[in-house]
């Protein structure tokens, strides 16, 4: 392998010691489970066999011990090609995500033909390891093997302990989509049969190219016999190391042994381990378990007995290893038990001891003493183990581990460890404890894993990741001790603990962190600073996980004033850029903002709230890519907002979307194409897509207005309209076919609902809501099946809302938003609070607990159900125009989307009223701001639309140093020495500013003006002119275009050049360009930017003649000084870092921060962003 090929594969995220050859893995005895090993290898090498070999068994059966034999045999033979242990012990090997992946690399690292396909795939797209599993599967493994020929076996062991929470196994599902597509691959499985084990291999096209191998209905005979030879080999080599024990064990003792095990091989290994440690006299061990209290022949005679036979042998172990009672040890033997037991990943003794303030020798030791139930290395530094699953289960149940002294009570334990957390990372967190570069994001680091190895303990990693997970419930929480803890640890080490997670790339634990803290606080006064603790996380959250120096960089400097957390550690900050001008006051209302290339069509919650599905709008010509992955689909985290994965797909146009009940597929519907498609969530594979036929000789087109899942999630009901005609359609998910298609009567509301297998829409007629019904099963007419009244002030015609279950109907009328209980006949809400602003959409949660409505101001109303009705919730605010705002389904959380951003609010962390908000509603608008530098970088002036105010700003402190009443819509402004320049409607007006250089802060109108000029142009009537004007920043000249409506320019349509204070045109231009026309920053050039493509001219004056002209600038030639980049050779990236000259990383710059390239004002090494979500337009001074 070439090393350039090795440093690719190095860099695919895989798990770590996965492979067979890895760990301290055992396999079979020799001489036995010969009979079963045997099968399996005759099935690997006749390639007639089907693909698939699932090897079934319970717990305890012997399964990964016949694997790692299957493993080493096969490699033996030259057919094994790649191996995954999975374990629910480590999260890479438990982590569905990691499993193709870790195949793949293993695959190019034994196959050279696999190599040469699979390494320029990296390199091309490395992010393909982390795309969904389907896509993993197809590209990473059957392509390079379909390509490459090669013939080879898989094996994944224990695929039962990997994290699935799907109810068929999201592997499985996968592998049954390609297993056809690859007849040289045999997949050899190893699993518990658990339901979702089960039901991925009954998928019908895994089903049929599988053999199933049942475990434990293997005779008891053979079983006996291979644990009877386990037993007297293990006894014959304990013998050879040990003397004295010639003849021993007797036959009756080996008998009873036998008896014992019942079958269970974990039975007999966990015997040997207590019998043969090399502390203890192996007959005393044994005659222990032979006088055990609890041993009964009985036990071992019901067949697979498991728990009872593996009862007595634990409990055996357990009153041998530690002798009477103790109260003090009995207390560290508990604490040290549930720490194996309870921590989320495993632990060392070293790390147990520092996290329980305990010895290492001392947890070493009390470990020991129980070897036998642990994988337990003599390096302290090791992480320990229970040896089998069944161990766990039995000693947190008290019903089963019956002693006191040794069961782990859950709760209990996971406060002490919660506690040890908070106390440890109270007592040593400190600032940049890895002692990274400044400003320098984490993956420039090259030993950022060294770094993080030798600086930060393990005990310490893993108090930082997961203290959380130990909160259990709400007693834990409100524990005196922990509460003072918690309190202090945000207080003091909130910005240090957020530094560790982002080295350890785990900054997602501080969200889940910070969230599980807020909803088990109530009332207490720490709840406000984990919310804010909460805010500063989300708010920043790419920061976050991109940089720890930048949170003193980029997050803490951009913190808003009233921030808690600004208030606490502003000594920390290190800014590396000034903000002149724009930081918020306080947190914006909503938590988290998403921006996408393109307008969103539909979002939609899934039924779990733990995602949110968005599909882009617009026609094929306007397809991009969202978030870095073609197509038309993006399924985000509902909590960050982050991108999960992408589904491709070719619908456009109007469009909905729809999850089943239990989130594994999502549909959707494309009424521009008449298109439905489906996708498996778990894996990202299409399972159908069909093209729907139209539907009459007359209408082409059917605008959905609602879509139901069946209750099986097979079924999909639709409700739409063509015309004005209401349809319903009843498709099959899986093949893709509609098996009925019904016109309907009546005006439909716009909701649809299964009840009982059957499909039910309700429509308004004569004063009554009617609810129809069909059956899913075999359709048929539209059955009435009851009548509710309508109240007499429902106006159909406006926004309305039907929620089924409840027959609760949500309506507007001028200035009110109603709800009616149709079956109560009565109002549960007529709320006013809207009366000033029409309501522009509205929706119920699932389960009708809240009501969210959004106003054509932008604003937010969210109502709470209570015994009276509905009462006022939340009131918010939304940045976005045109938006449509929806509550989760567990109340939660609202999401609202609006051209090309999402914004997200919760109704669980403080939240902003309006009433906080200083800024009006009105300025919340798309580029609402028209900004200017004066030539020295002493001045900016800022115009707002429609407020007809000017503000000219003093740079070096940040405060107006004038504002100007001009009485007129400002169009351009610009500022020059002491000159100020306001083009407005109808004219332009010069003002002079105070002399000196202090801040004033003066008030002046239109009627201080020295010098006005008066334009006639068809532009100063246009709406929106300021979009096509421009000023040169030395005041003297003025272009704009000819046409007075910006959505007519053309390619042919001409610009002019005025003179500023003699309205004189100058010259014109022919543009052939659509975009607004830009000056550089000495107005000597003026230019067109139309995306990548640009054009210019020259501004040449003729002393002699004063006659001014244009010369055309080549179209190699780039802006000489361009306003909207700098001229001091500072950038602002695609991804929103801030970078200085040298590429220094000045600044990140948070989404909602982010503005497109022709809304960044430069003026020397001020940069103003006057786009991006904020209500005020932030101007940043950049470190020289």
């Amino acid at each position: 392998m070439k090393p350039a090929e090795a440093t690719v594969l190095d860099k695919v995220r895989c798990a770590q010691e996965a492979e067979y050859r890895h760990g301290d893995r055992k396999g079979c005895l020799k001489g036995t489970r010969g009979a079963v090993l045997d099968k399996i290898e005759l099935w690997a090498r006749d390639f007639h066999e089907p693909c698939v070999y699932w090897l079934n068994g319970l717990a305890g059966t012997g399964k990964s011990t016949i694997a790692q034999t299957i493993a080493e045999r096969i490699f033996a033979d030259g057919q094994l090609g790649a191996s995954f242990f999975c374990s629910r012990d480590f999260e890479d090997r438990s982590n569905i995500k990691f499993i193709f992946p870790t195949i793949a690399v293993q695959l190019a690292r034994n196959y050279a033909n696999f190599r040469s396909i699979f390494v320029p795939l990296i390199q091309s797209d490395p992010e393909t390891a982390r795309e969904s599993l389907y896509s993993q599967m197809d590209r990473l493994i059957v392509q390079p093997l379909k390509k490459s020929g090669i013939s080879t076996v898989i094996i994944i062991d224990a695929l039962d302990e990997c994290k699935d929470e799907e109810p068929a196994s999201a592997i499985l599902s996968v592998l049954g989509q390609f297993v056809s597509k690859i007849p040289k691959v045999k997949f050899f499985v190893t699993g518990r049969p658990e339901p979702r084990i089960r039901e991925g291999f009954r998928l019908p096209l895994l089903a049929e190219a599988t053999d199933v191998f049942v475990l434990h209905d293997v005779g008891p005979g053979l079983v006996n016999d291979d644990i009877r030879l386990f037993f007297k080999q293990s006894f014959q080599d304990l013998a050879y190391r040990r003397h004295g024990l010639d003849g021993w064990p007797t036959e009756k003792q080996m008998d009873f042994l036998l008896e014992r095990a019942a079958g269970l091989f974990v039975y007999a290994a966990a015997t040997i381990k207590f019998i043969g440690h090399r502390n203890n006299d192996p007959k005393e061990q044994l005659d222990c378990l032979l006088r055990s209290p609890e041993s009964s022949t009985r036990e071992g005679k019901i067949k697979l007995k498991a728990n009872a036979t593996l009862d007595s042998l634990y409990m055996t172990i357990l009153q041998e290893a530690f002798g009477d009672d103790d109260p003090e040890d009995d207390h560290k033997i508990r604490s040290t038990l549930g720490a194996v037991i309870l921590a989320a990943d495993p632990l060392s003794p070293s790390t147990i001891a520092t996290l329980l303030g305990s010895s290492t020798k001392g947890v070493f030791l009390r470990l020991s003493s129980i070897h036998s139930l642990l994988i337990l290395q003599e390096d302290t530094d090791s992480p320990v183990r229970p040896f089998h699953k069944s161990f766990p289960d039995f000693i947190v149940d008290p019903t089963r581990c019956t002693n006191k002294r040794f069961h782990v009570s859950p709760p209990s334990h996971h406060q002490e460890l919660l506690a040890s957390c908070l106390e440890l990372m109270n007592q040593t967190l400190k600032k940049n404890m890895c002692n990274l570069p400044d400003a320098v994001a984490n993956c420039e680091v090259d030993d950022l894993g060294e770094r993080t190895k030798r600086s930060l303990d393990p005990a310490l990693q893993y108090a930082c990741k997961s203290w959380h997970k130990h909160l259990v419930d709400e007693h834990i929480v409100h524990t005196p001790g922990i509460t003072s803890a918690l309190h202090l640890f945000l207080e003091k080490k909130f910005l240090f603990w957020l530094e560790v997670l982002s080295v350890l790339g785990a900054a997602r634990e501080a969200v889940g962190a910070l969230d599980a803290a807020a909803k088990r606080l109530e009332a207490l006064p720490t709840l406000d600073l984990v919310d804010d603790c909460f805010r500063f996380v989300m708010g920043f959250f790419e920061v976050i996980s991109t940089s720890s120096t930048h949170i003193y960089h980029s997050a803490l400097p951009l913190c808003p004033r009233q921030s808690m957390v600004r208030s606490l550690y502003e000594p920390h900050a290190r800014p590396l850029t000034r903000i002149v001008y724009g930081l918020p006051n306080s947190w914006e209302s909503s938590i988290a903002t998403a921006k996408f290339p393109i307008f969103i069509g539909t979002a939609i919650w899934s039924p779990c709230s733990r995602f949110i599905a968005i599909s882009q709008d617009g026609s094929p010509g306007e397809r991009v890519i969202l978030d870095g992955s073609p197509g038309g689909i993006v399924i985000l985290d509902a909590v960050t907002l982050e991108r999960v994965t992408t589904l491709r797909s070719s619908a456009y146009g109007d469009t909905r979307l729809i999850f089943s009940p239990n989130t594994r597929l999502l549909t959707l519907l494309g009424t521009t194409q008449g298109t439905v498609m489906s996708w498996d969530l778990q894996t990202g594979g299409l399972v159908s897509a069909i093209a729907a036929k139209r539907f009459t000789q007359t209408y082409s087109r059917e605008y959905p207005l609602a879509a139901m899942y069946s209750t099986c999630g097979t079924m999909l009901a639709t409700l739409g309209m063509i015309d004005s005609t209401p349809v319903i359609s009843i498709w099959n998910v899986l093949s893709g076919t509609r098996t009925h298609f019904q016109s309907v009567d009546g005006r439909p509301l716009n909701e649809i609902w299964v009840h009982c297998e059957c499909l039910r829409f309700a429509t308004t007629e004569s004063g009554s809501i009617v609810t129809w019904e069909i059956g899913l099963a075999s359709p048929h007419a539209p059955t009435r099946v009851e009548s509710l009244p309508l109240p007499d002030n429902f106006n159909p015609s406006r926004e309305s809302r039907f929620h089924p279950t409840s027959s609760r109907l949500a309506f507007t009328t001028e200035g009110s938003v109603l709800v009616w209980d149709a079956r109560g006949s009565k109002f549960l809400l007529e709320s006013t609070d809207v009366k000033d602003y029409r309501a522009t959409s509205m929706s119920f949660s699932p389960d009708s607990r809240f009501l969210v409505c959004g106003t054509e101001n932008l604003e937010i109303y969210l109502w709470k159900e209570s015994p009276t009705g509905y009462t006022l919730h939340r009131k918010l605010i939304s940045n976005t125009s045109d938006f449509k705002p929806l509550v989760s389904p567990n109340g939660e959380s609202i999401i609202a989307i609006g051209g090309s951003a999402i914004q997200l609010w919760s109704t669980i962390h403080s939240i902003i009223s309006l009433s906080d908000v200083s800024t009006p509603t009105s300025q919340r608008t798309d580029n609402p701001f028209i900004l200017g530098f004066s030539p020295g970088e002493a001045l900016a002036v800022i115009a707002r639309e429609e407020d007809e105010t000017v503000m000219v700003l003093d740079l070096k402190s940040g405060i107006p140093r004038l504002t100007i009443d001009t009485g007129m819509e400002v169009y351009a402004v610009g500022v020059a020495g002491s000159t100020v320049v306001v083009v407005g409607k109808g004219k332009i007006v010069t003002w002079s500013l105070p002399a000196g250089n202090g801040v004033l802060n003066p008030r002046a109108n239109v009627n201080d003006s020295v010098l006005t000029t008066t334009f006639d142009h068809p532009l100063f009537r246009a709406s929106e002119p300021w979009e096509s004007i421009s000023m040169s920043s030395d005041l003297r000249y003025i272009a704009m275009p000819e046409r007075s409506d910006l959505f007519t320019l053309s390619h042919d349509q001409p610009f002019y050049l005025y003179d500023v204070f003699t309205g004189q045109c100058l010259a014109s231009i022919g543009a052939d360009y659509y975009s607004r026309p830009r000056f550089t920053m000495d107005g000597r050039e003026v230019w067109f930017i139309d995306g990548a493509s640009h054009k210019g001219w020259k501004i040449i004056e003729d002393d002699e003649s004063n006659v001014i002209r244009l010369e055309p600038l080549s179209h190699d030639q780039q802006p000489s000084g361009p306003t909207w980049r700098s001229s001091c050779h500072y950038k602002v990236t695609n991804d929103g870092w801030v970078l200085s000259p040298s590429k220094k990383r000045l600044l990140l710059l948070p989404p909602s921060w982010r503005s497109d390239e022709e809304d960044r004002v430069w003026g020397g090494r001020f940069l103003a962003l006057l786009g991006g979500e904020l209500p005020e337009p932030v101007i940043l001074e950049l470190e020289e």
